[in-house]
């Protein structure tokens, strides 16, 4: 008699938990086509929003999902409330400095060292001054040439000197033309200017010396954009780069965390 063969059982393949569906709350729809209006320029720095009754009328929601909403905006630095009579909500447009603290704070979190911003910014700055010197303007120049004179003027003037020579790093990306690597060296820049002072503090005995060379190398890079000389432009603003971050970590230490609260530098 012939001996039947079983046939394996296939084991069941596990079936996928499906993911719970995320329904939108109501103060989140409100708030993103809010966000969407001042983003595509339709509501502008200082505009008032309509009257509450007006608003709840609009989107059909209660007050209590509006508020909510004007607080999810509000903590965005998107808008501005303001309570009790004559109050309301107005468009404010959030400034570089506010995602430059955001970020900071992140990078402090995950211990992050002067040293690692400064070498950002090595990476990403000399590019930016081989394009700007193919790209710049009459205007660029006139706005490069009239900070070189306050450098100039302040020359001995440290504190004042120190953060002038922060303020021409701003122009320069500012002018360089690329928005998103401007918004990103110009968060490095105000976490790199907040510890400045630091340096300062410091009083070293070369340090008009310092401010000559700086003012040397501003004024060189200057020239090298005027002249549409981009390769110079990016080799003179990567040496100084270089030599900007020998000077501060040889002063402050390569492994001191950022600290954005106290205005300290805590050695690791």
């Amino acid at each position: 008699m012939a001996t039947r063969t079983k046939t394996p059982r296939r084991e069941r393949e596990p079936v996928a938990k499906s993911q719970p569906i995320h329904v939108p709350k109501a103060a989140e729809i409100i708030a993103e086509k809010l966000r969407r209006r001042i983003v595509l320029g339709e509501l502008k720095a200082g505009d008032a929003l309509p009257a509450e009754a007006e608003m709840m009328l609009e989107f059909s929601v209660s007050r209590s999902s509006l508020r909510e909403a004007f607080r999810v905006l509000e903590a965005e630095s998107l808008i501005e409330v303001k309570r009790g009579a004559g109050g309301g909500a107005r468009i404010k447009l959030p400034k570089d400095e506010i995602a430059a603290k955001s970020i900071g704070t992140l990078l402090q979190i995950r211990g992050a060292s002067l040293k690692e911003v400064l070498e950002a910014r090595l990476i990403i700055e000399p590019p930016l001054m081989r394009a700007l010197a193919t790209t710049r303007t009459d205007d660029d120049l006139k706005a490069l040439r009239d900070h070189l004179a306050k450098e100039r003027d302040n020359l001995e003037n440290f504190n004042v000197f120190a953060l002038a020579t922060a303020e021409f790093h701003r122009i320069l990306m500012q002018r360089a033309g690329n928005v998103v690597l401007a918004l990103m060296t110009g968060m490095l820049d105000d976490i790199f200017r907040r510890h400045v002072t630091h340096f300062i503090a410091r009083a070293r005995e070369d340090q008009l010396e310092l401010n000559k060379v700086a003012l040397a190398n501003h004024t060189l890079l200057t020239d090298m954009i005027e002249s549409r000389n981009a390769e110079a432009a990016a080799a003179v603003w990567r040496q100084h780069m270089q030599q900007l971050k020998d000077i501060v970590l040889g002063e402050l230490g390569e492994a001191s965390v950022l600290d954005l609260y106290g205005g300290q530098l805590i050695p690791q």
